[in-house]
């Protein structure tokens, strides 16, 4: 019965390498496979991610400009302190006949002054 043992051992000695050699590669295609997988998902959660991101902070920012409009301390269109009584238009702007012309407009449909900000 030790003859078989020993044969059977030194069977399974010679024939693991090779069961490795015609296994191993297969293996390691598989485990690539799905590591790109994992990977390909991980970047795609990471973009969405990302992009909530921007549009919470873009949300954020319009709101906050929003409140500005409304509280009177920016007039629409303009970075320039605008008072509740007035429609401030930027130098540059007011060269522009259109925006000048939008400006007046919305001051006189506002019932107050149009005032250009020479900063």
């Amino acid at each position: 019965m030790t003859d078989n043992n020993e044969q059977a051992q030194k069977l399974i000695d010679a024939l693991a390498p090779k069961i490795a050699e015609a296994i191993v590669p297969e293996l390691t295609a598989k485990v690539e496979e799905q590591i790109k997988g994992v990977v390909a998902k991980n970047d795609e959660l990471l973009d969405k991610l990302h992009n909530m991101k921007k549009d919470v902070d873009i949300a954020n920012s319009a709101e906050q400009i929003a409140k500005l409009i409304a509280d009177g301390k920016i007039a629409h269109g303009d970075t320039a302190p605008a008072k509740p009584n007035q429609v401030v238009i930027s130098k540059e702007d007011a060269r522009d006949v259109r925006k000048y012309q939008a400006a007046k407009k919305q001051a006189a449909d506002a019932g107050v002054d149009l005032v250009i900000d020479r900063g």
